[in-house]
């Protein structure tokens, strides 16, 4: 409540964009439709637009907490459109339970950084301007204001770890060391500055032929210093990332795994799996639903499989222009042959150029007349000649992406 009027009266004074409002209705209180209501009644008084989204909570492994807030945040990225700023009123009380909570759980500086000023969501940003403001100025606002407003009940109980440091811990800080939230502001913004710097170093980053993003194994390191650089490569891309413990074994695994066996980790819809050395993002490798049955060259095509383009490239084998191609994926072509090479079986033919595993029967291979011409993202096959010499004009090269390497 403090910052939709805060944000009305500063709008006001400055003319500047649009406001509206979101309420997710998470449904887990009997009184969730009343504090929507309310919601409602104050958007109405200011004229601001409100949307009430309806949350679908399902609670996980990791608590009902964290299941209430992944829920709500899907619930914001649906609604934010390109450009859009979404304001949340997280407090500096919120950002020191924050910190406190993650240094009990052994977070590194990203973790110990605590809540972001602002970070990307969905098509939109998040910003959280009371990030330095009290919980007591917010709400002493609010009373001077006759502002009408909630207090989930469920934020007294103790079950929950935060609740737990908010009612029994934290009082007991404050009347130790008065000053504590300054202190652990100054610790956590230097935390911040520490992970900027170390997301400047270099990490050795790569990529297979697939364009699958990848970290290169270093295998002088010792599994504490591997697992830091993952934290940091992941640290780049997403929230969620999964515990120390968990990354450290993961980079014993790394370290030591023989060529055959292939460890991997996965949490929410992320996976990274070690192969030759490297240890690969292959969050999103299963391209083999939705294969078209055709392709008519130089006709750019998209969908679950990936994303289809074309070159006029002059140097090498080309495809020739409007000639209609049949897909066949991989895992159904018994051998392969490159122009003027030897037959080899699929999985050997495809190992030898440095395929991934999970890859090998997936690849769109590329027929006409019955025989393989192409096999994408990779290149020409033995039938290549018979087509060309069928070609009437400029040919055209294939670039294929799956949609993992976008």
């Amino acid at each position: 409540m403090a910052l939709l009027h805060a944000l009305h009266a500063r709008r006001a004074e400055q003319k500047g964009p649009s406001i509206s409002a979101i309420h997710v209705n998470h449904g887990l209180h009997p009184d969730a439709a009343a504090w929507a209501a309310l919601c409602r009644q104050h958007c109405d008084a200011l004229k601001i637009p409100l949307c009430i989204e309806t949350a679908d909570v399902n609670p996980s492994g990791r608590g009902l907490e964290a299941a209430a807030r992944e829920a709500r945040y899907h619930a914001f990225e649906k609604v934010l459109l390109e450009g859009d700023v979404l304001f949340t009123g997280h407090h500096a009380d919120d950002m020191v339970e924050t910190v406190m909570l993650r240094l009990f759980r052994g977070a590194g500086p990203r973790g110990l950084a605590g809540i972001p000023r602002q970070r990307p969501c969905g098509k939109g940003t998040i910003f959280r301007p009371f990030l330095e403001t009290q919980r007591a100025a917010l709400l002493d606002a609010v009373v001077r204001a006759g502002l009408d407003y909630v207090t989930d009940p469920s934020n007294l109980r103790v079950d929950q770890d935060r609740n737990y440091l908010r009612q029994t811990v934290i009082p007991a800080v404050a009347a130790r060391w008065p000053g504590y939230r300054d202190t652990v502001l100054r610790a956590a913004q230097l935390q911040s500055q520490v992970q900027q710097r170390l997301t400047r170093l270099p990490l050795p980053l790569t990529q297979t032929i697939m364009g699958e993003p990848a970290l290169e194994i270093d295998v002088e390191v010792d599994p504490d210093l591997l697992a830091a650089q993952i934290h940091q490569w992941l640290s780049q891309t997403t929230q969620a990332i999964p515990d120390k413990s968990r990354l450290v074994e993961f980079a014993r695994q790394a370290l030591t795994a023989q060529p055959d066996r292939l460890p991997e980790i996965s949490w929410d819809n992320r996976c990274l799996r070690v192969w030759r050395k490297r240890i690969i993002d292959a969050s999103a490798s299963e391209t083999d639903q939705g294969l078209p049955e055709t392709i008519v060259v130089g006709e750019a095509l998209s969908g679950a499989w990936g994303e289809l383009s074309w070159t006029a490239d002059e140097a090498g084998a080309t495809l020739c222009s409007g000639a209609t191609l049949t897909i066949v994926p991989s895992g159904s072509v018994t051998s392969l042959i490159s122009p003027g090479g030897v037959r080899k079986p699929t999985p050997k033919w495809l190992q030898e150029r440095d395929v991934p595993p999970w890859w090998r029967t997936q690849l769109p291979v590329l027929y006409d007349n019955n025989q393989p011409v192409w096999i994408l993202p990779l290149g020409p096959l033995e039938g290549i000649g018979a087509h060309q010499a069928q070609c009437e004009g400029r040919g055209l090269r294939p670039l294929w992406r799956p949609f993992s390497a976008l």
